[in-house]
């Protein structure tokens, strides 16, 4: 997921220069491009967690239904319990707080048949709060923190992010907005160096009912992303690496599904396009073009379970095209 392209370029750069090895590995500072991407693609997904797939699946509470409330033989008393419940849990402040561990492996594919390996582990603590009412719809906050290990070629990073975001929802129609930033740091043949990001980004979904059990959601996200890269000074030489500007678009479209009580699943298909992509790079004066990524394409599984007051998720996906390669996500979420 993330390292920083620039990063990359510059260990590539030094062992070009050191080994005259073949220019082309110096446009490994891309890679951090890539990771990137992925990262905006975990991130984004964090802003989905102020609910659950079981949230559309409104089972209405009518007393006798003895198979969700076991209320059978009572005196009525439990209905009005759950009712009392629900108002003392609506009162309050934060609405859940989760954790999540992703695990990324990837292959990256450039422009003249260059490719690269990269794998990369996050973990991220992160929470919600309660919706607000508003004249239209209901808002709501959260933030998140999250340690990043990164390996790729023959340097590893390890870094931080924070990062908040907002959803806000009007009938069947929400959209989201995040902003997170992070800094990773490189090491690699005895060099060191910093990376850097901003990124923005905001995506867009409706969730339409086919019955009671199975809803489709279409989505579009876009996001932009600022990374910058500290230079190094090798051999009474400056390698430097441009700023990199990039904006990534992508068409979704989910398939939601209750498989039984308490039990959900999720297909979903994205194509993610790749615009901006190319980062110069500076050698003792002499500059050489960056290559550009791909886009590529996610299929995603996604299953959730409710147990009381916690919901356990894990997801599967697999990248094809410019990204050849799979991820792994679990994550628990406790409701207040």
């Amino acid at each position: 997921m993330n390292i920083k392209h620039t990063s990359l370029f510059l260990i590539c750069t030094l062992l070009c220069m050191a080994n005259s090895a073949n220019a082309a590995g110096i446009y490994n500072n891309n890679m951090s491009a890539l990771n990137v991407n992925m990262l905006t693609d975990v991130f984004m997904s964090y802003t989905n967690y102020s609910e659950k797939m079981s949230d559309l699946f409104v089972h209405k509470v009518m007393y006798g239904t003895m198979d969700r409330l076991d209320e059978y033989g009572d005196d009525g008393s439990t209905l009005k319990t759950l009712n009392s419940n629900h108002i003392s849990q609506s009162d309050t402040f934060i609405q859940n707080i989760w954790v999540d561990a992703n695990h990324v492996n990837e292959n990256i594919h450039y422009g003249q048949n260059i490719s690269e390996h990269g794998r990369f582990n996050l973990a991220t603590v992160g929470v919600t709060t309660r919706a607000t009412d508003l004249k239209y719809g209901k808002i709501s906050f959260g933030g998140f923190t999250s340690y990043i290990n990164t390996n790729m070629s023959d340097f590893h990073g390890n870094g931080d992010v924070v990062g908040i975001f907002s959803n806000y929802k009007y009938k069947n129609f929400k959209t989201n907005a995040l902003l997170n930033t992070g800094s990773i740091t490189n090491h690699s043949n005895g060099a060191k160096f910093n990376n850097s990001w901003l990124n923005i980004g905001a995506n867009a979904s409706g969730t339409f009912k086919i019955d009671d059990t199975f809803f489709v959601r279409p989505k579009i996200y876009m996001s932009y992303t600022f990374v910058t890269s500290d230079d190094l000074y090798i051999n009474g030489n400056t390698v430097s690496s441009d700023n990199y500007n990039f904006f990534n678009v992508a068409p979704a479209l989910a398939f939601i599904k209750e498989v039984s009580p308490d039990w959900y699943g999720s297909l979903s298909a994205k194509y993610v396009a790749h615009m901006g992509g190319r980062n110069d790079i500076n050698i003792g004066g002499s500059e050489i073009r960056g290559l550009y990524l791909d886009n590529h394409t996610d299929i995603g599984l996604d299953v959730e379970h409710d147990y009381k007051q916690f919901v356990f998720g894990a997801n599967v996906h697999k990248q094809i095209w410019g990204m050849d390669g799979w991820s792994a996500n679990i994550n628990v979420k406790y409701a207040f």
